[in-house]
Parts: C-alpha cells; structure tokens; sequence
C-alpha cells in the first residue's frame, strides 16, 4: 500500500506512536552527544527508494531518523533562543498541517486568516501600535528585512520601479545586532557598504549619541540616512537599545525606525519588564518572534507596521489568478513577501487559549527567574564569572581553567545539556540561553554541578 492511500488513521497513530517514543527518549536521554555525519548517513535510510513503500516500513525509517535527531524540547537544552515544547502549541501545529492551508487569501484561508488577523491586532496593541497593519513570516530574519523594505520604499518611494539609485543610502544598526540585518542591506540593494555599526556602551546597547554623531557626518558626506535598526533584545548578552532616545534621533532626522524585537519582544508580556520596550510604540516597524520566548513551535514570526497600508503598498503585485474577491485585509498575500504560505498563527493561537494573557505573562516572568538563578549560581562559584549581569534571557560567563568551546562540547557529550558559547570583548564566553520553559531551578543546580565538574577534571589533566 503506497503512504498516499494510508487512511489517517494509521498516519495518525504512527504520528501518535513516534511522538511518544520521542518523549520518552527525551526522558532518558535528555541530551544527543553529537554523532558524525558520515556515521550517520552508513546507519540511516536516506535514499528515496525506486518504487514506494509500505506506511509501516516509511514509519520505521522515520523511527530511526528521529531517534538521532539532537533534542530541543527536554528541560536541558539552552543552546539557542528557543526550546522546549508546549502541547497546546503542537496541537496548532499539527491541525494546521492537516488542513494544509495557504494563508494568501480568505477564500483559501478562510477562518484561519481572522486567526492572524487576530493576533496581529493582540501583539500590536501590545507595542502600543493601536491599529497596527501585519503579517506573519518564517522568522525574525524575514520580518526584518521586511522592516528593511519598506523603509527603502519610504527613502525611495520609486525604487520598486527605478531601483536604488542616487545618493547612497545608509544604515544604522548597533554593533551587536543580529546578522540577517546585514544580510537584508545586500538582499535590498542598498550595499553592506552602507551599513553603519554603531557603537554599544558597556551593556551593548547602541549609543544614541554616537548614532546622532555618524548621521550628522554621512549627512555633510552627501549620503542619504534611511533606517535606524534598534535591538530589543540582542543574541548574546540579551540587550536593549534605548528606543526613546533612538526614536528622538529618528524624529529629528526623519528617519524610519525599525525595532528587531525578535527575541526580546516577548517582554512586553510580563508587566515587570514591559519597561524594558519603553518608547517601541514610536517605531515605524517591529520584528517579534513568538517561537522564541513565547514559546510557539518553529517557526512563528510577525512584523508589525504602524502605518496601514505601507505593506501592501510596497509588497502587493497584480495576481488575477490569486487574489479574485474579499477586502485587502482578508487577502495577507497581498502583505507578505511570500505567495504560498504555510499557517504559522494557529499554533501560535492554541498556546495563547491555552495559557492566557496571565498565564504568558506568568511564562516569561518565570524564564526571567531562571536567567537570574543562574546567574546566582555563577556569582557563587569561585571557578565562574559573569560576564556582564543578565539584561534579559541570556546568561554569559567563563569558566577558569577550560575554553568555552571546549566545556560545550563536553556538556554534550556527557549528555548533560546541549549550550552554546559566543564571542563577548573578543572572548569565548558561554552563553546560556534561558527560554526553555521544561527546565527548572534543578535542572540548572544540575547543570552547573556538572560544569564544575568537568571544569574540574580538565584542570587536573593539566596538572597530572
């Protein structure tokens, strides 16, 4: 029997089957030591067979494959800026892939286009943009380049038409930004030699001073400013740019302001550290990830703009085939850098009915209990420094006696947790990423028992 006249039902329990043989292993094994490639490829079923397979024998296939795929949902992943997984968030998912829905216009999407619509209206309003035009996109990576659009066509009103010609355009970005806004200045036309990096004070967050001083300077130049991208929340050290003071230099200089809150857009969530967005209402656009700290299943992203009508003015194209009824509103195709486009909201939704406005704000105000736990525990250690004090999410020390490259690789292959380390003043630091709602206060006692340990051994090899 080929897989495409399985009945669902047995798709169904196979899906049911593997998902909970997966958790169990999660159970045991909590981390996957890493496994080389070439190994893997020998073990695993890889090639697509000449003539199909039985749904019994595709599922064993899958079965192996999943068993030595790294794991991100136990409590001991704090390698990037997601992890874990909610079930109500899966069950979104999951429904969203059986009903295979392009979400480009309500006469495909239906119902499922008033459940984004929804949404970016809930997140809008929570920046403070009252009647925020949006849509949903694969990642922070594409909403900011969106931002980065939309600001060209605001500097360039017919670059669609013409392309980017002229004065060149520059911008502003910190130094410890996210790097798909340099990918985004090549994608756009607007050249990486045009991208200004702006220096960070001592916590990383942009200087609004320095930023005000290279503006004036490319001004006198003959260069054009266009955009200023501030971060909220950056990768490594979880910093904030003052973006009551970026939007000020902005105001002045009439410049569009882009907020890539990717990460730390999640804080307005929780009233205790809503402050740390203060002044994100006056931004022009906003990149948020909710598969980061709200916890939504990869991927889940929005961009937000505060002016109506910016998104599709930059982004809609003629398509008779496609779009052939309903308002703008109720056709996102006509917003979006995509044609087809696979659900992202549902899942999004179904953990949000699921936990509530109170329980979300209860989830983020808990991952920052875990950031500053661990951080406690690097104070108390003799062996552990801080680098800095964590700002957010994100928790960045060094370990005397052994490289952060080193301590990482040997967290995982004692299959203790899987975290990554980063560059901080030209240093490997670890840097423990603290998103994942599985873990608890233990599981970080754990963990820090076990890199103190290791810590530990490595210094007396060197000894012995």
């Amino acid at each position: 029997m080929a897989l495409e006249s399985a009945p669902l039902e047995d798709v169904a329990d196979l899906f049911t089957q593997i998902l909970l043989e997966r958790s169990d292993q999660e159970t045991r094994e909590r981390v996957l030591p890493r496994e080389d490639p070439a190994e893997l490829r020998q073990l695993l079923d890889l090639e697509v067979p000449e003539e199909g397979l039985e749904l019994k024998e595709v599922g064993e296939r899958l079965r192996k494959l999943v068993r030595h795929t790294p794991i991100t949902a136990s409590g001991s992943f704090f390698n990037q800026l997601y992890g874990g997984r909610e079930p109500a968030s899966l069950l979104g998912e999951v429904v969203a892939s059986a009903l295979n829905s392009s979400m480009y216009t309500y006469k495909v999407g239906g119902a499922q286009v008033l459940v984004e619509l929804e949404l970016l209206r809930q997140m809008g309003r929570r920046i403070g943009f009252e009647h925020a035009d949006g849509v949903f996109t694969p990642g922070g990576s594409l909403s900011n380049l969106t931002g980065l659009l939309l600001a060209r066509d605001r500097a360039r009103p017919r670059a669609r038409e013409e392309g980017v010609g002229g004065r060149r355009l520059r911008v502003y970005t910190s130094s410890q930004s996210h790097y798909s806004v340099t990918k985004a200045v090549g994608l756009i036309g607007i050249g990486l030699e045009n991208l200004v990096r702006v220096p960070v004070d001592e916590r990383g967050r942009m200087d609004p001073v320095a930023l005000d001083a290279v503006i004036c300077a490319d001004l006198a130049k003959g260069y054009q400013p266009m955009m200023v991208n501030a971060t909220a929340g950056t990768t490594v050290l979880g910093a904030f740019d003052s973006l009551e003071e970026i939007a000020d230099v902005c105001e002045r200089r009439g410049l569009w302001l882009h907020v890539d809150g990717a990460f730390g857009g999640s804080a307005v969530l929780d009233p205790d550290q809503a402050h740390l967005l203060a002044g994100c209402e006056r931004a022009d656009s906003v990149a948020w990830d909710a598969h980061k700290v709200m916890g939504a299943q990869l991927s889940c992203s929005v961009v937000l703009v505060r002016e109506r009508g910016l998104l599709s003015a930059s982004l809609d194209e003629n398509a008779s085939y496609l779009f052939q009824g309903d308002e703008e509103e109720l056709n996102p195709g006509t917003r979006s850098l995509q044609c087809g486009r696979r659900n992202d909201a549902l899942k999004l939704w179904t953990l949000w009915q699921s936990l509530g406005n109170q329980g979300m704000a209860g989830r983020v105000a808990r991952l920052r209990r875990l950031a500053l736990h661990a951080a406690r525990l690097v104070q108390k250690a003799s062996d552990l420094h801080l680098v800095r004090d964590p700002e957010f999410l994100t928790v960045c020390f060094r370990v005397d006696g052994i490289r952060a490259e080193d301590l990482c690789a040997e967290l995982t292959e004692r299959g203790l947790a899987m975290v990554g380390y980063a560059m901080v003043d030209g240093e490997a630091v670890v840097r423990l990423a603290l998103v994942n709602a599985q873990a608890d206060e233990a599981e970080l006692d754990r963990l820090f028992e076990g890199l103190r340990m290791i810590a530990k051994d490595v210094r007396a090899a060197l000894v012995a």
